[in-house]
């Protein structure tokens, strides 16, 4: 489904990812890890275009993201993203800001996209809350209305970047326990977090980022495990997980 390869990028003369290559298959959880300032949140948004590679490939259902002319609004309608910050619009209730894309996109008219919101915000417990603006939510309420707007596109990937990293440890769990329930049910997904526990349960591959370059690439299992990996058995050691 997704294929990485040599992927190179630089700002300015600071190389952040220097050859990364991996392979997502439809159906994969597959969690990137790494101490901050490594190169993972920059890697997830390679993978989307949202930065572009300095070189490399970037294979999605065998188009080459990275290649001239590629339309990446219509590419981004099957590649799903949620945000650190939630990035919803203030000035639009809930049900405008989940209902905005598919509406602007023409992928469903305004009756179906209204009613394909209200049905996902029943299935996170949100159905009140179509009408409220977001400075009316919780942060957890915020990152669960940001899934379901990505949900409702019906993407065939979604690129999670540290969904939980602005919240606290309660709203963490509603968090991820709404990520797990959509990854139990078949949704190929991509997610940089820190939270090891999380990474444990859920993927089904992990990647440890070191300096720019994949330090480990496995399952969870084997990452867990890991006996050989120092600097991957040193970074766990240190989450406390």
């Amino acid at each position: 489904m997704l294929e990485v390869k040599n992927l190179k990028k630089k700002f300015g003369n600071n190389i952040v990812l220097n050859g990364i290559d991996l392979k997502v298959e439809k159906g994969d959880r597959l969690a990137i890890i790494g101490p901050s300032g490594c190169g993972k949140s920059t890697l997830l948004r390679c993978l989307n275009m949202i930065e572009r590679p300095t070189s490399g490939k970037v294979i999605f259902e065998g188009i080459d993201l990275t290649k001239k002319g590629i339309d990446m609004s219509k590419m981004r309608k099957k590649i799903g993203m949620v945000f650190q910050q939630f990035n919803l619009f203030p000035h639009l209730t809930v049900l405008e800001n989940i209902t905005l894309a598919p509406i602007k996109l023409k992928i469903m008219t305004k009756e179906e996209a209204n009613k394909k919101a209200k049905e996902l915000l029943d299935l996170i417990g949100l159905e009140d809350k179509s009408d409220n603006y977001p400075e009316e939510l919780s942060g957890g309420q915020k990152q669960r209305v940001a899934i379901v707007r990505s949900l409702i596109m019906n993407p065939d990937i979604i690129l999670f970047d540290e969904p939980t990293s602005a919240l606290d440890p309660e709203m963490t769990l509603e968090v991820l326990e709404l990520i797990k329930n959509i990854a139990d049910n078949g949704m190929t997904m991509v997610i940089v977090s820190h939270e090891m526990n999380f990474v444990r349960k859920c993927a089904n591959k992990v990647i440890f980022i070191d300096d720019g370059k994949i330090s480990f690439y496995g399952t969870a299992k084997e990452a867990f495990s890991n006996r050989d990996n120092e600097r991957l058995k040193d970074f766990l050691l240190k989450t406390n997980k």
